[in-house]
């Protein structure tokens, strides 16, 4: 299994002048780095918590299809599955008509089921699913304590900005993160 992002999220779930404020930043001078912290910081909450928070479209690559006709999805929350596309033994493409794949949106994690007509055979060198994943469109729908949490490590690293560049961090995180992002992570067993 594979995931590749195939649509940037179109806005961050703060506003700049969001975490500005927070910081008690009044000029612009910084404006290029916080924005990139923004995104790092929203990235490496949707890393931990193992939730997308603004609407984005991902790719998932899987190289067998599923002997229970189920497929579990690995990103969350799903929207929506935008498209299922399967590859038969020669690698010929084709896409599976929306009527045959189901989504479950009640379980954890989130799972397709093919139609039982479906036949496994079309699939014999994988399969690409499309899904739509994101809390929503805006930062509004997006959980408060989830944006806390990126206040939080925006707040931290902007204060140690200058001990390590942003595309090395997270180097540290700071306390009371890990109890803001605890109800949203999946605990495997």
């Amino acid at each position: 299994m594979t995931l590749a992002l195939i649509t940037q999220p179109a806005q961050e779930p703060l506003a700049l002048n969001d975490i500005k404020l927070y910081l008690r930043i009044d000029h612009d001078d910084e404006d290029a780095l916080l924005a990139e912290t923004l995104k790092a910081a929203r990235q490496h909450v949707e890393a931990i918590s193992g939730r997308k928070l603004i609407t984005q479209v991902w790719r998932q690559y899987e190289t067998k299809f599923p002997q229970d006709n189920q497929l579990a999805l690995k990103l969350a929350p799903v929207q929506n599955v935008d498209s299922v596309s399967v590859f038969d033994c020669d690698g010929n493409v084709q896409v599976v008509d929306s009527d045959s794949v189901r989504l479950i949106r009640g379980r954890v994690p989130a799972a397709i089921v093919f139609d039982s007509g479906f036949d496994p055979a079309h699939a014999e060198n994988g399969l690409e699913i499309d899904l739509t994943v994101g809390m929503g469109d805006t930062g509004v729908e997006v959980d408060d304590s989830l944006k806390r949490a990126i206040l939080l490590l925006v707040g931290h690293w902007y204060e140690f900005r200058g001990a390590v560049p942003i595309s090395q961090q997270p180097v540290s995180v700071p306390p009371g993160l890990d109890a803001l992002i605890a109800p949203y992570r999946r605990m495997g067993i």
